[in-house]
């Protein structure tokens, strides 16, 4: 591993001036630096950033912890949230605790020890309370998408009763009155209040959801389908001829469910998902849905949480983003029998 000083002789410049050159410290004469910087790649001398860290108190690394990285979702906003850190010069550490909380506390501590200078965290649910870990009272974190109701730290969220809002009054306007819901884990408050925004809006307009057409899923394909099956099972005499899915995943098994029983989607049941993610235009008929805008989320994310890691004062510790309906073929007029 060539040193600094061979990076200097090379360059037939002192080790003051490599180091003022790499780390951009005060000004040299142009000539100089392209000196170092040719000697630099010549020898393929990599600084020790880690050292560097150190003596500046400054890693330049944040940390991203997310439940399921399967999840699109959560691919989509690790990718919008590295691009947005890297614009100002941070790198990502990303963390996936695979819906484990112990695996979550884990990750946690290891992110404590590699002295990121901030956190970017989704939880795995309502049930973990992750700011009580000692290590964290001295970094700054922020929570995104799956927030509590009473959160001790600056959230940047969905407004998730609206998006259940616009998915009711949708498939309403479109004259519908036998409704099903495929709901994420009720023990995570997004899903709460998605299911609320959802159940109020019918019950406005007086249609009530029966027990039996509500089914808790875990945001995947297959069990999507699973809760379809046993939703079609429960009153195969008053089937509903629409269904609102939490998230698009549980909406493309539902999708399957349904064609699976001979039916049509939109024409016999008309199905709507939340997340607008990249399968909604390639599924058949493409998928109806309510979109999250992660660009404006991971932006938002990253400013706050370099505003703590700088000190500075924050006027909004919660900023909530509105959904958006995306129409598509999965939804259609109720049919006349």
């Amino acid at each position: 591993m060539p040193s600094i000083k061979e990076v200097a002789r090379l360059a037939g410049v002192s080790i003051t001036t490599v180091s003022r050159v790499i780390n951009n410290k005060e000004p040299v004469k142009k000539e100089t630096a392209e000196k170092v910087w040719e000697a630099v790649h010549l020898l393929n001398y990599q600084p020790n950033l880690l050292a560097r860290s150190l003596r500046n108190q400054q890693s330049k690394l944040l940390g991203l912890l997310v439940p399921d990285i399967e999840n699109p979702i959560f691919a989509r906003l690790a990718k919008h949230l590295e691009e947005a850190a890297s614009k100002k010069g941070y790198s990502l550490i990303f963390c996936n605790t695979n819906d484990d909380p112990e695996k979550e506390r884990n990750y946690l501590e290891i992110l404590v020890q590699r002295q990121v200078e901030g956190i970017v965290f989704s939880r795995v649910s309502d049930e973990r309370l992750f700011f009580k870990t000692p290590q964290l009272s001295r970094i700054p974190y922020i929570v995104l998408d799956r927030t509590l109701e009473i959160e001790e730290a600056p959230t940047i969220k969905l407004d998730n009763y609206a998006a259940g809002v616009l998915a009711a009054s949708h498939l309403l306007n479109l004259g519908h009155k036998k409704f099903a819901c495929l709901a994420g884990p009720l023990k995570i408050k997004i899903c709460r209040e998605r299911f609320y925004g959802f159940l109020d809006t019918l019950e406005k307009s007086g249609i009530g959801l029966r027990e039996e057409l509500i089914e808790e899923g875990d945001f995947k394909i297959e069990e999507g389908k699973k809760a379809m099956n046993r939703i079609l099972n429960s009153s195969p005499l008053e089937q509903p001829t629409a269904v609102f899915s939490m998230n698009d995943l549980m909406a493309i098994g539902a999708i399957q469910a349904i064609k699976g029983r001979g039916l049509s989607v939109p024409g016999d049941v008309s199905v709507i998902g939340l997340d607008n993610i990249p399968l909604c235009d390639v599924v058949s008929p493409p998928l109806t849905t309510i979109a999250q805008p992660f660009d404006e989320m991971a932006k938002e994310g990253i400013s706050l949480l370099l505003k703590l890691i700088e000190g500075k004062k924050i006027r909004k510790t919660t900023i909530v983003l509105q959904p958006e309906l995306v129409i598509r073929n999965s939804t259609a007029p109720l049919r006349k029998r």
